[in-house]
């Protein structure tokens, strides 16, 4: 299983990143995201990762970053993982008190505070001081409740889901500014791991933005911190799955996604070259993104089946 596997990669990984003699004088978390934060990494699949400071007197000094950057990289090496995109840039650290307190500032999105706030609360799994991970994610939900007291028998989570749903339109605005950028490209190669990066956001993406979503809407009553937690420490596929616990009419809605989602991650699991070939044969492709059409059509009809928090009509009007 999938999920057996990433969970295995994972618990090795945490056991040679605690070694790193600099983490134990910094207060660090380390979480990873994507593939091996859904739970559902594969031998080809990336590690992504993001490094939080909740110390905003002691901030970890730029030579700590360094060697903890370093002995990650080497890690990665000694496991085989594949090397870190754009060649390491984005192993930076951000601070928790930037995360949460720059929501919806102009340096929100600037300085990637809103994408690494995002992804804590979508998808992520600690691999370094898990208790500090659950801090921080309460820190950020925190963020969103700041009316909650003053409505706590009528509060509906609008703010976060508004979050949620920036982010998931920036995830498409981004796709679509990386596609014109290159529309000029005679290279087919490009053109075919566009349609990768395509068929990713319509699959995974999507999934990981509205699985939370869903979860939120089909709350009854009043969802209070600790019910966000909850959510936020789910996989995207197990939001999904518990939906149907407390909806059992919707039991046929959620296996059709369950299964379409299964079929996304069979065919996308493989190594990039054989994904570049599946992909460049237009059959196949038209057959994909038909599948994917399909699959946001359901996501849709299952939000509107158990929208109790009204959320679909409060981000309309």
């Amino acid at each position: 299983m999938k999920q057996d596997y990433s969970l295995i990669r994972l618990a090795e990984i945490s056991k040679r990143v605690k070694d790193i003699p600099q983490l134990k004088d910094n207060s660090l978390c380390i979480y990873t995201t994507g593939s091996y934060g859904r739970l559902e990494a594969s031998k080809n699949s990336d590690l992504d990762l993001f490094f939080l400071d909740s110390d905003e007197h002691q901030i970890t000094n730029n030579i700590d970053k360094t060697l903890i950057n370093a002995d990650v990289i080497k890690i990665c090496r000694t496991m085989d993982l594949p090397e870190f995109s754009k060649d390491g840039g984005y192993l930076t650290i951000h601070n928790i008190n930037d995360i949460k307190d720059k929501l919806g500032s102009p340096s929100d999105d600037y300085h990637n505070y809103f994408t690494a706030r995002m992804l804590l609360l979508l998808e992520s799994k600690p691999i370094y001081n898990e208790d500090l991970h659950i801090n921080c994610l309460k820190h950020v939900i925190k963020a969103y409740y700041g009316d909650f007291h003053d409505h706590s028998q009528s509060f509906k989570p609008i703010f976060l889901t508004n979050d949620i749903i920036r982010f998931w339109k920036t995830l498409c605005l981004n796709y679509e500014h990386r596609r014109k950028r290159k529309a000029g490209e005679v290279d087919d190669t490009s053109k075919i791991v566009t349609h990768s990066k395509n068929l990713k956001l319509q699959f995974s993406r999507k999934l990981t933005c509205f699985s939370f979503i869903l979860q939120l809407a089909s709350f009854k009553g009043t969802i209070n911190e600790n019910d966000v937690l909850d959510i936020a420490l789910l996989t995207p596929i197990e939001r999904i799955e518990k939906l149907k616990n407390n909806n059992p009419e919707v039991e046929h809605l959620v296996q059709k996604i369950i299964d379409s989602y299964n079929w996304f991650l069979d065919r996308t699991q493989i190594p990039s070259e054989e994904m570049l070939m599946w992909i460049s044969d237009k059959t196949l492709r038209n057959e994909a993104f038909n599948k994917s059409s399909e699959f946001g059509d359901t996501l849709l009809e299952l939000l509107q089946a158990v929208d109790n928090q009204e959320i679909m009509k409060k981000l309309l009007i």
